[in-house]
This record gives C-alpha cells, structure tokens and sequence, in this order.
C-alpha cells in the first residue's frame, strides 16, 4: 500500500467514525515529535539535525526513497572539501608537490613519483618493468630481525630492485618516509652492472603489485586502516582503482615468516583480499619461491601507514574546511560498493561499545562500564552492546556499524569503524580527557554528526540514557 492510499484509507475510516489504530496513532506520535524536534535538514550550523529513525506510518519503499533522498541532501551540503591534504593530485599554489621521472627516455624501466610535502614527507612512486634479484633479496631478508619489530633490522640491499632506467635515480632521502617508498630508494640500482633475468629461473608477474613495508600497529583498527588508506591513495593518484580486480595483488616486502601479512593485518587483511578479486596478499618471500628473478610489469610503492591523513588529521585543524573527504569517504564507498549486502543495511540501532577481554581497556571512563551492565539486564529492542574484538571478522565487524544509527564508546580505536556509517548518522565518543581529534575529524570527513561526552559517575549515565531511549540522537 503507498502512502497516497493509506492516507486515502484513513480519512475513510475517520469519517465513518472508526478508532484508530496502532498504526495511525504511532505515526501521530512520530509526527508530532518531528514537529517538535525538526523533522527537515537544516544547514544553520551546530543545529543541523539528520533524523534516521523508525517509520512505522510509510511503506519500506517510501522509508527507503526518503531516506537515499535525505542522505543525498545532506552530502551535497557537505561535500566541499577544500583542504590540501585530501585533494590527492590537485595542483595547488600552496601545496608543496612535484611529479618527477626518474629514468632516462626510451627505456624499457619508467619510475614517476609524485611527492607532497604534508605534514610529513610522502611520496607515491610508480615503477614499470621492474626486477627483483631473488638471491640478494634472500640474503637480505635472512639477516636478522630487529627485536622490536617483525622485519629485518638492516636497511634494504642496493640492487635487490633493478630495471633498465639508463642511470640510478637521483633520490632525495629527504623526500623519502618509511614504507614502500623507502624501499624503492634504498634498493633500487640501473641493472647496467647487474641483471638478474640473465641468470637462472626468472617469474614473470603481469598486472600492479603494491609494495607496502615497515607495518605496525597489527591488531588496532586505526592503525590497519591507516596503511589501507594509502593503497587506495595511491590507487586514485596512479588511476588504478579499475584494474584491481583483474590483475592486482598487495606485496608486504619485508615480511621475515610465511604468513607475517597476516599477522600485521590481523583485521583488515579478509577485506584487502576481497578488494583484490580474492587473491590473498603475501610476503614478497612467499612470491619469489626459490627463483633466482621475478619481473613485474608494474609496481606502486605505498607509504607507511603513519603519515596518511588519518595520522595528519589528528590536530584540531585536520579536518578544516573538509566536511566529505574525497580520500576517507571515497575509500569507504569504493569498498561498502563492492559489498552490497552490507552497503543495504539499514540504522537503525544504537550501538553502546564495549570493550571485553580482548581489548585494551588502559583508559577507562569511570561510569560507563557499569551503565553497560546495566543495560545489559534491560536491553531495549533498538539497542545492541557489542564488543568489536568477539566479532568473527571484519565484515561482520562493518555490518554492526552500517546498521547503527548511533555509535556510542569510549576514546579508542574501535570508533574507527565509523567510517562505515551511514552519512548522516551520529558518532558519539566518550572521554575523560583530550588525546587526539581524531575520530571528530573522521566523523566530519564521512559525513556523519559528532558529539563528545566528557562526563562520569551519575551525569555520564543520564546522557547515555537519553541516547538508548532515542532521546539523543
């Protein structure tokens, strides 16, 4: 039934002096606390409300139309991004950047990198017809861990990388970070002296591998995330975001053990497969085998992880004059696209955070674990507690936050799931005392509302309270 005809059928039974029913007087109710509350978007500032609640007087057609609609009007509004940072590529005056070559012309070999100066050097290198010296690389890899890390404790050999590039590239170290771009820099060598595919087995790989290198972090969302931001940066500065599924894999280059991408991406790395048509990342140790070569045909050199605009955005100005980030939000989109039965998932729940056993619980709010037990022992039907870590995967991790219409936890990395919300939806993070904007900037660079709850004890339940009966929202 549309609303047209429900409408029709109500004024029916009024005039024939019907009662009304459950139907008729919940919509009344909702009608009524709109009118009150605010029931269109408005653009005048902090007061802006985005009402994402029950609608139990439409159709799931309707609900769903209006919604997309609202959803539409409110990214419009939002969605002028004008800071530096997040304009991957953009020529800018005032920002610092170059795109430079670095081979000679007319050789088989081509490297371009375009370097930004941020807050932190990084660098986006892309590599054409590439090798890799499989016995030097072997050596290197074996020559003994650093004891706070997973990866090998010497810097990266000259000439473990090679190509036909006319010359050794003129590298700048100082505009040269950690990860996949150090690598590239340390070892990469003009194969005029040297050339591994002469000699023995040589592999033969098609397509873009992309180098990642010096991870950390493993096991901490915020951390994970920041290294997957970067691919997908990279992806939208070398225009590969189309060829992934066909022909891309992710390399972690350093990885000392079979397995060590695993470990460093414990969270995350189910969906970096899945983004690359199913095709498990590996250790550059495990794609070279025992080969004495391996050529690539392109190869994109990713930075670590601690210099992407999650950690650059963790000042009060990170997320200035940027309300839907081309970088944060694209990412989230591209992925929740490829993953419709989550994408489709409606808010529609309140979502109070927990943080068991397997988390870190170092900064407890005093008050919010006991509001949790207490909630637990009269749970409401629109209210979920969950614990992010007891969730199988990330998938199932994503779904919970898709579906909330109010995501509720204390200062931590679990609040980084955020940027699977609905735009639109609110984030809400409870602290005790100042650490970092970060999750107000990744609120406002993914279209969602942002509220900070600094009280304990009695005065902390009361806010919570009002959030888990939907007064709050």
């Amino acid at each position: 039934m549309t609303r047209v005809e429900r409408v029709k059928m109500v004024r029916e039974r009024r005039m024939k002096g019907a009662k009304k029913d459950d139907g008729e007087r919940r919509g009344e109710r909702r009608r009524s606390y709109l009118k009150t509350h605010g029931k269109k978007l408005r653009s005048d500032g902090e007061e802006e409300k985005f009402v994402v609640g029950d609608d139990d007087d439409e159709d799931d057609e309707d609900v769903a139309a209006r919604r997309q609609k609202e959803i539409e009007e409110y990214i419009n509004r939002n969605k002028d991004c004008e800071n530096e940072d997040h304009l991957l590529g953009a020529k800018l005056p005032s920002l610092e950047q170059q795109t430079k070559r670095y081979c000679e012309k007319d050789r088989t070999t081509e490297i371009v990198c375009l370097h930004r100066k941020m807050q932190y050097p990084e660098t986006h290198c892309m590599a054409s017809n590439v090798k890799i010296d499989a016995r030097m690389f072997r050596q290197w890899i074996s020559s003994g861990k650093d004891e706070s890390k997973y990866y090998p404790k010497e810097i990266v050999s000259k000439g473990i990388l090679g190509g036909n590039c006319g010359r050794d590239p003129a590298f700048v170290s100082a505009q040269f970070g950690k990860g996949g771009q150090e690598i590239l820099m340390n070892a990469f060598r003009d194969d005029r002296s040297s050339d591994c595919s002469l000699r023995g087995d040589t592999k033969k790989f098609l397509g873009t591998v992309f180098i990642i290198a010096h991870s950390y972090g493993g096991g901490n969302p915020w951390h994970e995330l920041e290294e997957i931001l970067h691919i997908y940066a990279s992806m939208r500065i070398h225009g590969l975001e189309k060829t992934l599924k066909r022909n891309g894999f992710v390399v972690l280059f350093d990885g000392i053990n079979l397995g060590d991408w695993k470990k460093t991406h414990p969270i995350y790395h189910p969906l970096v497969d899945s983004w690359f048509g199913g095709r498990e990342a590996k250790t550059m140790k495990e794609v070279l085998g025992d080969s004495d070569c391996a050529t690539f045909e392109k190869v994109a050199f990713i930075p670590h992880g601690g210099t992407s605009q999650l950690s650059r955005g963790s000042g009060d100005a990170g997320a200035k004059n940027c309300r839907i980030s081309p970088v944060v939000h694209g990412f989230a989109k591209t992925i929740l696209s490829a993953h419709p039965e989550i994408e489709k998932i409606r808010a529609e729940k309140i979502v109070f955070i927990h943080r068991g056993k397997g988390t870190s619980t170092s900064r407890p709010v005093h008050g919010y674990a006991e509001f949790i037990n207490q909630l637990r022992l009269n749970m409401q039907r629109n209210v979920q507690v969950v614990d992010f870590a007891e969730l199988k995967d990330i998938f199932e991790q994503m779904k919970v936050a898709r579906g909330a219409k109010v995501l509720i936890g204390e200062h931590g990395a679990a609040l980084t799931h955020g940027i699977w919300m609905h735009p639109g939806t609110t984030l809400v993070e409870i602290r005790q005392k100042f650490r970092c904007h970060c999750y107000e900037n990744v609120a406002a660079w993914t279209g969602l509302k942002y509220n900070r709850l600094e009280s304990v004890g009695t005065a902390l339940a009361t806010s919570l309270q009002s959030y888990a009966k939907g007064r709050r929202r």
